[in-house]
């Protein structure tokens, strides 16, 4: 299994919190390889890869990145949609297995095969997956794909 979907703990060192300039809600620290494979560009130069870096993932936050020095990166200036900011059935939950909120909604309710979750843990068993480079929040889906599915039980009961 990859490291990306390994766990939390080991992914990025120290426990420093940082909250996002925007809506102070609390950031998650990331590798800078997710920043470099995610800004567009045009954005790249204004990057500064000595400094902490976090994801935030608050859903009306127009911020997606920022840095300890408070350097904010939106999401017009990030090459995808990211799942946490936009409610759109297109957008990828799982973004290394092409799993959209759509894809996710209909094989869940016609139980089709393969079953998101299932496909997803034996292509990260199979060493396929590169969440810190395809995942805007340079983690593991699997938490987010979890919690997609419960809440689609939740809105049909």
């Amino acid at each position: 299994m990859t490291e990306c979907c390994v766990s939390k703990e080991n992914m990025i060192e120290g426990n420093s919190v940082e909250l996002c300039p925007s809506c102070t809600s609390k950031g998650k620290k990331l590798k800078i390889i997710t920043l470099k494979s995610m800004l567009k560009p045009s954005i790249l130069d204004s990057l500064n890869p000595g400094l902490i870096h976090y994801f935030c993932p608050t859903k009306d936050c127009n911020v997606v990145y920022f840095d300890t020095e408070k350097k904010t990166y939106l999401t017009s200036e990030v090459k995808v949609t990211v799942h946490q900011k936009n409610d759109s059935l297109s957008v990828p939950v799982c973004y290394c297995f092409g799993w959209t909120k759509q894809k996710i909604k209909d094989y869940e309710e016609q139980s089709l095969t393969p079953n998101p979750l299932e496909h997803i843990r034996e292509n990260v068993k199979a060493d396929r997956c590169g969440c810190e480079v395809n995942n805007p929040q340079g983690s593991c889906c699997m938490g987010n794909v979890t919690k997609y599915i419960k809440s689609l039980s939740t809105t049909q009961a």
